[in-house]
């Protein structure tokens, strides 16, 4: 059994076959959130009525994944993510026990033969080891993560979201580019040549920070009873995806404010991908123009591509061409690219073998 697993912080998937090579495949989805509501007989019954499952906290009853959404009128308090900041938290221990109720309802059964799974976790967690200067395996939200897969009965593989996407939306171009992720908590990036990473690295903005300063800006808040105001970040984030909004022709001041935060986060992303290809020696030679590829759920937002191709033809002065594209189901370019990975490993793996 092969499984790839993306613990993405706006959304958990897992991608498998129901058989062998070329059977169909199955994906699940589950929100990266949860939230917490009074334990009181009233709350219990409207989440019994509602058929909604709930665990039992302090005081509290804590409701996961997508059914935080058909449960907000419950609550107040905005729904508190799986990974704040894109990190495991280490403190939230209803957190930690809830993804690990969550991954083993995303991973399939273990079948009798050899069972991978590559998990795809959060690029703060993914680059935490080298930023630190150890070894991936001692960082610990990444080993968190990497136990959960486990205790599922999988031995584990990880893989970074941009090389995972760069294998699900680039047989065309014979892996050769730029393949970007915007996420919900970060933007990770990877420049590639005939499929081998020749550099990579993450920033800590993505949709979330967009809605974050929006909300900030435009002093959007909601109010629990006790009178303390939260950031309503839901109304911003539902605002974005169901308007036609287009950041590169903004129509009123709402959209504008939109527009330059997008801005601010494509300029920085530009401004790392045009100094790395500076030094990438031949890469930039093998294919022009240079292709780019946009994956994750932000990259859906109208006028992405358009934008980052302006920020990367102005930052490089005009000596490079770039053909900036959004990926087939740029959501799920991720976890299928993990897929991908993991029956090249077992693959491979069965060769050496023989």
């Amino acid at each position: 059994m092969i499984c790839s697993l993306d613990f993405g912080c706006g959304s958990l998937r897992s991608l498998c076959r129901s058989g062998g090579p070329g059977s169909r495949l199955q994906r699940l989805e589950m929100r990266s959130e949860y939230s917490a509501v009074p334990d009181t007989a009233l709350h219990r019954r409207a989440l019994s009525d509602q058929g909604v499952p709930y665990a039992v906290g302090e005081g509290v009853l804590l409701i996961v994944g997508n059914d935080v959404e058909r449960t907000r009128w419950l609550t107040r308090i905005p729904a508190t993510p799986m990974f704040p900041g894109g990190r495991v938290p280490c403190a939230d221990a209803p957190a930690r026990q809830l993804l690990h109720i969550l991954t083993g309802c995303l991973l399939p059964r273990v079948t009798d033969g050899e069972n991978l799974c590559v998990m795809i976790t959060p690029a703060a967690e993914a680059r935490v080891g080298e930023q630190e200067g150890l070894p991936s395996e001692t960082a610990g939200g990444a080993e968190f993560l990497r136990r959960l897969v486990e205790m599922s009965g999988f031995s584990a593989v990880q893989l970074g979201a941009a090389e995972a996407a760069l294998l699900s939306v680039w047989p065309d171009s014979q892996y050769t580019g730029v393949s970007v992720v915007l996420g919900a908590e970060s933007s990770s990036w990877c420049l590639a040549r005939r499929g081998l990473v020749q550099a990579s690295g993450w920033l800590p903005a993505g949709g979330n920070w967009v809605d974050s300063e929006l909300a900030k800006q435009l002093r959007l808040h909601v109010w629990d009873a006790d009178g303390a105001a939260y950031l309503d970040m839901a109304r911003v984030s539902s605002w974005r995806r169901q308007q036609s909004v287009d950041v590169r022709q903004p129509r009123d001041e709402q959209e504008h404010v939109l527009s330059r935060l997008v801005r601010a986060v494509l300029q920085q992303l530009a401004t790392v991908v045009v100094q790395q290809l500076e030094h990438t020696e031949g890469l930039v030679q093998a294919l022009r123009p240079v292709q780019v590829v946009l994956s994750g759920g932000f990259a859906g937002t109208s006028g992405v591509p358009e934008l980052l191709a302006e920020q990367l033809s102005l930052l490089s002065g005009g000596s490079q061409r770039f053909l900036v594209q959004r990926a087939v189901a740029p959501d799920t370019a991720v976890v299928r690219g993990g897929l991908i990975y993991g029956e090249l490993e077992l693959r491979a793996q069965r060769s050496w073998a023989a």
